[in-house]
């Protein structure tokens, strides 16, 4: 009840015109201040409770970091933003001009440096914790069939560019004329093509446009035209999937757990006028 009388004079005080800043609450002897929970709300489109809860969670993790002794460099950001720029079909300088153009750049490597830092927390609390057994894989597959089940062949229209805009307007003109664009009819046996683009096309109705992947070399939209007959697909094709999916569950739990753990632990006040 504290909590909520206080976040509505919070509010209060953020909806007059002058705003006085002072230490609304901390966490570890962190202090939040009444700036900082206006700048969040406004920024991140929140009410000013969930603005200072967001700010609340925020320090938890920072002081988790913190007391691991968890570091980012320059060299990681580098190598992240690079990883960004190649999904987007950029280099790496390109990609930093276009930020920079936009006056992104340093908002962007924060961004990065903190989801950084985090994810190196959350290895350190899950690495040792995530083994999913072939049981778990096997008892899953029998009970998600329908979730395997797919065309047995599909035609596709591909749309290949080096500018991902060209294929968006293709996207939504099929009939428009562009020479730089690429197309191509495919016909394909479900067995003929990589788990993820069965994915991609199963996912996706006929007579629609898939969304615009990198295929490495270019952009690539599918228009799909048909797809005939139905099969499961084995289980040694969707291992790695179902894997996957069951670790990430895994993982979510474990970090909802251990988070909810060191919230419990950690010193919150919160402090009246």
């Amino acid at each position: 009840m504290k909590k909520i009388l206080i976040v509505g004079l919070i509010a209060a005080s953020l909806l007059q015109a002058k705003i006085v800043d002072r230490v609304v609450a901390s966490v570890n002897g962190e202090p939040i201040t009444s700036y900082d929970i206006s700048k969040t709300f406004q920024t991140l489109k929140m009410t000013p409770q969930q603005a200072l809860n967001y700010l609340i969670d925020k320090k938890i993790l920072e002081s988790e970091i913190k007391k691991r002794g968890i570091s980012v460099d320059d060299f990681d950001v580098e190598n992240a933003m690079e990883k960004i720029a190649q999904k987007n079909g950029m280099s790496l300088f390109e990609f930093k001009s276009y930020l920079q153009q936009r006056g992104e750049l340093n908002k962007v490597k924060s961004q990065i440096k903190d989801n950084l830092l985090k994810e190196k927390l959350f290895s350190q609390i899950v690495n040792s914790k995530l083994r999913i057994s072939d049981e778990e894989i096997n008892n899953f597959y029998e009970n998600h069939k329908d979730e395997f089940t797919t065309f047995k062949t599909i035609q596709v229209v591909a749309y290949f560019s080096k500018d991902p805009q060209k294929l968006e307007k293709i996207k939504k003109s099929p009939f428009l004329s562009n020479n730089n664009i690429v197309t191509k009819t495919q016909v394909f046996e479900y067995d003929e093509i990589p788990v993820n683009l069965i994915y991609l096309f199963k996912n996706t109705k006929v007579g629609e446009f898939t969304p615009i992947i990198n295929n490495g070399t270019a952009f690539v939209t599918y228009y799909i035209a048909r797809k005939d007959g139905k099969i499961l697909l084995p289980l040694n094709k969707v291992k790695n999937i179902i894997a996957n999916r069951l670790i990430k569950e895994k993982r979510d739990r474990i970090l909802k757990e251990y988070f909810a753990k060191i919230k419990n632990q950690a010193d919150i006040k919160i402090y009246k006028d």
